[in-house]
Order: structure tokens, then C-alpha cells, then sequence
């Protein structure tokens, strides 16, 4: 009988010499759900081990065709979390009924309550401490401190805001939208057991509905584009939509066609589905749009834009100098006083070919009302604040972005578009670089930045997005009248 391709289309793991999931396969296998081939090689990647002991990837991506069982790699993978490594695990899906599988598959080996008798491996019921259940939330606690929840996301924006976990699993990620992860993001950023891990599971976005799996799908590419440490991808997906017709392609991109999934059950959909539909739900083709597109959405941005800025409120600036030291920019904020949006612009350009003098002047220019400069970019900012501290700038007036500060401030600065509480001025700097540049990976917690394009520079979005930042949250204001430019 033949068997669906084991081998990703697409993958990335840096190479390791320890893994624990043979023993997380070998511990499924023992309890009667022997993983296929393809399960066992991407739980080899996940639970890779690093030099230092810790896991070697905080980001895992998982694309599969639909029905060919993401469960059984996640399930495992949590299993083994749970029972050798003790982690707080949040275990979250798109649908109920998602959720409720993924509970009932881990109940099925635990036992349906503490000491239940017809545990069918008492083994594992033994280290129940509690279930606790109640609306969209289950909860199984052991008495070794693992804790998994299985939760439901629906339309909702605050899952799980406040919780702490080792292992976040985001189940159904092609439906899983940019607010979410904004909500979801940090959860396991002080990962208890200091070795956190996200993993996305899921299928092609639909294009129709792209603001659902923006996230998915800008990962996706991202690391398809440019891998880069601590991130792990798998893929099975076809380049072209094609002969969806020709079997031998089902075949080449389901990995499970010929165990539980049945060919006569795509012979099914192929006869009732669009050609370009199959590809994208059985053939794991991704639409040239899905993932391409800029991180603001250009319709967000343009409705934004206004020809009355504030003209009372606190002022704050940001400088921004590119990668290659070759150029920066100062963009400007207003937080207005009468409690409306807040107001962002590119104020000063210019090429670094003298240095940052002609920054440090405006900076001086400016310092009699700003309530605070936030500076970034590597080298040539400490040269900045250097030289403003030697000029005699006031102290805590400028003050150098954080990686922390800056994956917030480009958070910020896209829920404040998405949802009109930020406008600007139609820059045609500034507006490509919201709106055509791409997102890069920042830390090891699942924030991003703004990535250069050959349509757009990065920088004129990223000080927006600091200025904005410093604007919401500093405590500074000198109480004066102003004009932004």
C-alpha cells in the first residue's frame, strides 16, 4: 500500500546532536499512539537540545494539509512535557471542538478523574493531581507540577493575558490574527523552566480572510526567506497549483495519505472543490499574495492619515539609524492633551557621510520641549547619546531603546493603525516603509521588527513606531505649547 511522502517539502532545524523526542515517540508508542514516521522526525527537531541544556527552538512551524494529523505530533510533544519535564503548557485552538479533541486524546491516557480505577495506564493516573473544567478551559494539574490548559480563542483578543507557561501551542494557526498574538506573544517570555517554546500548527490561510492568519503567514515566509537561530519550520506544500488530478501529487505532499488519511476521501473533495481550493486545503499551496503583503495594511495606514495634526500636547522624538550606518532619521510624536489620537511623522532625514553631528544639533534644537528622545541602531546611537551627554543635554531627557522596547513600540504601532488611534501626515517615506516593508524576527519571544524591502527602507516606520511608544508611556512633560516639525 503506498504511503504519503515523509520527507518536508520545506525544512529548517540548525543542526543538534541530543534530542529527547525518540523518547517522547518511544513514550507515545507505549501508550498506544505510535507516531508515523514524519510525526517522529519533527519531534526530534522540537525537542532538540541545545549545548546549554535548554531547548534549541523557542519557535517551531508546522504546515500540513488538513487531517493529517498535527495532534499526533503536539500530542506527544505535550505529553512528554508534562510528564519528564514538568512544563506549564497552554494548549490553545481556533474551535471547541479542536480543544475539546486535543483534551480528551490526553485524557484518555491519564484517567477521567484522580485515582480512577479504570485508568486504562494507572501509571499515569498516579500523577493526577486534579482536572478542573469549566467555560472554553481545561485544565489537567500533576503532582510532578506539570500543568497543561486547553483553551479556545474564538474572536476573542485577551486569551490567557496575565498566565505564565513553558510550552504555548497555537492549534488551527491559519485563523489565528495579529490582535491574538498580541495577547498570547509574551506568555511564555519567563518560561518557568527558562526554555520557552511556541508552536504553530496549522494549515494555508484562506486568502479571503487574510487578517486571520497575517501571523502564520508572515512567519511562514519570514523564516522561509531567512532562517534564523532558535527557529524550526516544516512544511508540505506544493509550488503550483497544477493537476490537483494527478494522485501521485496527493501523495507527495500528505505525509499521512495511506494511514489514517484515505485517498478515496481527496478523490471526494477533488470532484467538488475549485482546483485552486484542493491545492490550498490538500496540497498545501500558498497563494502568491499569502504572507507577501507589507506588516501594516496599506488600507489601515491610508485611513489614518489626516491634514490636521494636534498642536497641544507632549512631544516626543525618535532616532533611528539604518543597519549599515549609511543613513537615519527623527521621527516625531504628539500625545494630545484633549485625549485624541496621537500624531506621528518623519521630522528630519539625512545620510550619516559626517557622522551623527547633524543629528545631535537637531536633538539640541528641539530639547527645550521634547519630553523625551528615545534613540536606536547599534553603534552609531551610542555615539549619538555620547555626544548629547558632552553637549549637555538635560539628564533622562534621551534615553537608548531596548529589544524589549522596541518589539513593543512596532506592536504599538500597529494595533494603534489597525484600530485609528494614531493618524499621520500622507510622507511618502513613511508610507512605504509602514506599508512595504516586511517583518524580521527580534529576541527569542516571537517579536518582529520592520525589515528593509527593495521597495522600502525600514528605519522612518521604526522611530515612528519608538516616538509613538515614548509618547504612551513616558511620565515627562514640559508643559509648553508646540508644533510638531
Amino acid at each position: 500500500m503506498p504511503r504519503g511522502e515523509q520527507r518536508p517539502t520545506r525544512s529548517w532545524c540548525e543542526s543538534y546532536t541530543r534530542t529527547e523526542g525518540h523518547m517522547a515517540a518511544a513514550m507515545a508508542d507505549s501508550y498506544g499512539m505510535p507516531p508515523h514516521p514524519w510525526q517522529r522526525s519533527v519531534l526530534n527537531d522540537w525537542l532538540a537540545i541545545a549545548d546549554d541544556g535548554t531547548l534549541l527552538n523557542d519557535t517551531c512551524l508546522l504546515q500540513v494539509p488538513r487531517q493529517n494529523g498535527k495532534t499526533g505530533v503536539s500530542d506527544p510533544r505535550c505529553t512528554w512535557g508534562l510528564v519528564r519535564r514538568g512544563e506549564w503548557i497552554l494548549y490553545t485552538a481556533q474551535e471547541f471542538q479542536t480543544a475539546k479533541k486535543a483534551f480528551d486524546r490526553m485524557r484518555a491516557k491519564f484517567g477521567d478523574c484522580r485515582n480512577d480505577p479504570r485508568a486504562k495506564y494507572p501509571e499515569l493516573n498516579r500523577m493526577v493531581l486534579r482536572y478542573t473544567t469549566g467555560a472554553n478551559q481545561m485544565v489537567l494539574d500533576l503532582v510532578n507540577g506539570g500543568h497543561i490548559e486547553f483553551r479556545t480563542r474564538g474572536s476573542g483578543t485577551n486569551v490567557a493575558r496575565g498566565g505564565t507557561f513553558d510550552l504555548v501551542v497555537i492549534d488551527e494557526a491559519q485563523s489565528y490574527s495579529e490582535a491574538q498574538e498580541a495577547s498570547m506573544g509574551a506568555l511564555n517570555s519567563a518560561a518557568p523552566s527558562g526554555s520557552p517554546q511556541t508552536i504553530y500548527m496549522g494549515t494555508v490561510p484562506d486568502p479571503e480572510h487574510p487578517e486571520q492568519g497575517e501571523v502564520f503567514a508572515n512567519l511562514r515566509a519570514a523564516i522561509v526567506r531567512n532562517p534564523q537561530q532558535g527557529q524550526c519550520l516544516h512544511e508540505w506544500g506544493a509550488d503550483y497549483v497544477g493537476d490537483v488530478t494527478d494522485r501521485s501529487r496527493w501523495y507527495e505532499y500528505n505525509p499521512s495519505l495511506g494511514f489514517q488519511l484515505l485517498e478515496r476521501g481527496l478523490a471526494k473533495d477533488c470532484a467538488t472543490m475549485k482546483p485552486e481550493t484542493f491545492a490550498r486545503e490538500h496540497l498545501g499551496w500558498w497563494p502568491p499574495t499569502m504572507g507577501s503583503a507589507g506588516v501594516i495594511p496599506p488600507k489601515a495606514w491610508d485611513a489614518c492619515a489626516t491634514d490636521e495634526p494636534p498642536t497641544d500636547g507632549v512631544t516626543c522624538f525618535a532616532v533611528k539609524f539604518s543597519p549599515d550606518g549609511a543613513h537615519g532619521c527623527i521621527a516625531a510624536c504628539m500625545r494630545p492633551y484633549d485625549g485624541g489620537p496621537e500624531h506621528i511623522e518623519v521630522a528630519f532625514e539625512s545620510s550619516l557621510g559626517h557622522g551623527v553631528g547633524p543629528f545631535a544639533d537637531w536633538v539640541m534644537d528641539v530639547s527645550v520641549y521634547a519630553a523625551q528622545v528615545v534613540v536606536d541602531g547599534q553603534g552609531d546611537a551610542a555615539a549619538l547619546v555620547e555626544r548629547l551627554n558632552d553637549g549637555g543635554i538635560e539628564p533622562g531627557l534621551v534615553i537608548k531603546a531596548g529589544t524589549r522596547d522596541a518589539i513593543a513600540a512596532n506592536a504599538m504601532l500597529l494595533s494603534a493603525v489597525k484600530s485609528r488611534e494614531v493618524t499621520h501626515y500622507c510622507q511618502e517615506s513613511l508610507t512605504r516603509s509602514a506599508t512595504k516593508t516586511k517583518r524580521r524576527r527580534i529576541g527569542r519571544d516571537g517579536g518582529w521588527g520592520f525589515q528593509q524591502t527593495d521597495e522600502a527602507d525600514a528605519i522612518q516606520a521604526e522611530a515612528a513606531a519608538l516616538a509613538l511608544w515614548a509618547a504612551r508611556t513616558t511620565n515627562r512633560d514640559p508643559s509648553m505649547v508646540q508644533t510638531i516639525g
